[in-house]
């Protein structure tokens, strides 16, 4: 059953049928939810959900990414969405005491801050987000592969098929890219 749509990554042509895709990067999908301390078989569950998920969705791919990027910011949005409702499941069974009034009230300024280190993680993430989407993007691939992929350089290369000192330039100019744009905002927000 091989399906012969143009899924791929963008301009370099290269043509995947589910069964590729699955072969190709299953692997490395696994080991994304290992290196975040995922147990094994829990990890092939999560694998598993990425490339249904994908599969599902293959129709609404745009290609404005390759299809790497988009592979693992899926794998990297199901495992947000797990690790929020293990939190979740925490929450609900969590049991306060009232034995004391000064327990009640530091646990209410906890909460408060929890609130405020929230909307402000939030924030800067959204800033963060919009400085990515301003980069190229072949250097938008390389920062997604290596932070939501948690790839190896040897192993960007191999993806976007360009050399290793090319994947490190990439990621060393949109370090500086980055810095330059948001340097300010989150040294401010630390203080």
């Amino acid at each position: 059953m091989a399906m012969t749509d143009d899924f791929g990554p963008g301009d370099q042509g290269l043509m995947y049928t589910p069964e590729d895709l699955y072969q190709r990067y299953y692997r490395p999908v696994v080991a994304f939810f290992l290196r975040r301390g995922v147990p094994i078989e829990e990890s092939r569950d999560l694998a598993q959900e990425t490339f249904l998920r994908v599969f599902k969705n293959m129709d609404s791919f745009r290609g404005e990414s390759a299809v790497e990027t988009w592979l693992f910011q899926i794998a990297g949005n199901l495992y947000k969405n797990t690790l929020r409702s293990l939190q979740a499941q925490k929450r609900d069974a969590q049991e306060v005491s009232l034995e004391s009034a000064e327990a009640g009230v530091v646990e209410l300024r906890s909460k408060e801050g929890d609130a405020l280190r929230g909307i402000l993680t939030e924030e800067r993430s959204r800033l963060l987000r919009a400085a990515l989407e301003d980069l190229p993007p072949q250097m938008r691939q390389a920062v997604y592969l290596r932070v939501d992929g948690d790839l190896k350089y040897r192993e960007i290369a191999e993806l976007m098929h360009v050399s290793i000192e090319t994947v490190k330039a990439h990621l060393y100019q949109a370090r500086q890219h980055l810095r330059d744009r948001l340097g300010d905002y989150f040294r401010d927000s630390e203080s």
